[in-house]
């Protein structure tokens, strides 16, 4: 039994203001660590006398005992948590990770070919999608491989000015969804380049239907657990891209 339980367990018995003492250490069990026995007495309109009596009843010696285990226990709370949301992550990074060879390899195969074929190149990855947009760029680079970078809505705007039809274009966006390539790269919706890739973890991506070609990530469920936006994802694909591609130079 934790020492939370403890506390609740007894509820039964405590005076009205033991009781008080109760609640306001149960609301403010967090801050333990910096709670005197007085910034007790007087949080709950109680008396120091009151948050000793507490103490004892759930079997300490005193307030300096309780404060002890409670601290003993947030950290090893803490720790468990922390070894939980660990193991859960790598256990679903090494899920991707297996999973991600199950790409399409001719498609893999097409992309780096027209990568290498040193016509224009634009990359365009916008918020967060902008770093394996970048991450792409900055590597193509030190392999001796040129391209435009566009990493906004204004310089995705930019980009539609200058594209041709015998250009290759790279999008990578999480969602797939249609709002980016419409505020930026509308005005070549219907005359795409031949070789135009969305590299997506979105299987239903909306925005699939202006590419001729979609890379479709593994790990759309794992993004949506996480509390950012998932690009670990699509950056572990660049790195595997840019082996390929330096494999081939």
């Amino acid at each position: 039994m934790d020492i939370l339980q403890k506390m609740q367990l007894q509820e039964s018995v405590y005076s009205k203001s033991e009781t008080k003492v109760y609640h306001f250490l149960k609301d403010n069990f967090e801050k333990i660590e910096i709670l005197t026995i007085t910034k007790i007495a007087s949080s709950s309109y109680t008396s120091t006398s009151a948050v000793l009596r507490f103490c004892q009843i759930l079997g300490y010696k005193g307030f300096k005992d309780f404060r002890y285990d409670a601290i003993r226990y947030l950290h090893t709370r803490y720790k468990e948590q922390s070894e939980d949301i660990l193991d859960q992550m790598s256990d679903q990074y090494a899920i991707v990770l297996n999973q991600i060879k199950n790409l399409d390899r001719h498609l893999i195969e097409h992309l780096t070919d027209s990568i290498l074929k040193r016509q224009q190149l634009h990359i365009f990855g916008v918020f967060l999608s902008s770093m394996p947009a970048r991450y792409l760029h900055f590597g193509l680079q030190d392999l001796g491989i040129a391209s435009q970078l566009a990493t906004d809505l204004n310089s995705g705007t930019h980009l539609s000015n200058i594209i041709e039809e015998e250009d290759t274009l790279i999008m990578f966006s999480i969602s797939g969804a249609t709002s980016n390539f419409n505020n930026s790269l509308s005005a070549i919706s219907k005359n795409m380049p031949k070789r135009s890739y969305l590299i997506t973890l979105n299987e239903h991506a909306s925005a699939a239907k202006y590419f001729t070609h979609v890379i479709t990530l593994p790990g759309n469920s794992f993004s949506k657990q996480s509390i950012i936006d998932v690009q670990s994802i699509p950056m572990m694909f660049v790195e595997i891209l840019l082996n390929i591609i330096h494999s081939k130079l």
